[in-house]
């Protein structure tokens, strides 16, 4: 196993970091998406997000919300990422590779 060192405390590094935490974050949400349309189960409440913002939309599908239109929603998933508190990390943060 490969052992490396990460200096957290360096602004470049940060930046890293708060880009693979977006990836990461990004990656499960649009899964919990898939997963909502697969099971035609609006766990995430996109319907209601429907209905507060497009109430005459709403008032049309809602009787086929959950077998017709769920499945077919296209969500735009947008993250961002500010790691805070960071002093709290000794520097270099020791890394293994898997």
């Amino acid at each position: 196993m490969e052992k490396s060192e990460l200096a957290v405390g360096k602004p470049e590094t940060l930046r890293i970091l708060e880009r693979e935490k977006e990836k990461a974050v990004k990656r499960d949400v649009e899964a919990a998406i898939r997963r909502s349309q697969e099971l035609r189960s609006d766990f995430l409440q996109l319907g209601d997000k429907l209905y507060r913002e497009h109430p005459e939309v709403w008032g049309k599908v809602k009787d086929d919300w959950r077998d017709t239109w769920l499945p077919q929603v296209a969500v735009d998933v947008k993250v961002t990422s500010k790691l805070k508190r960071t002093g709290l990390i000794d520097d270099p943060l020791p890394i293994r590779a898997p």
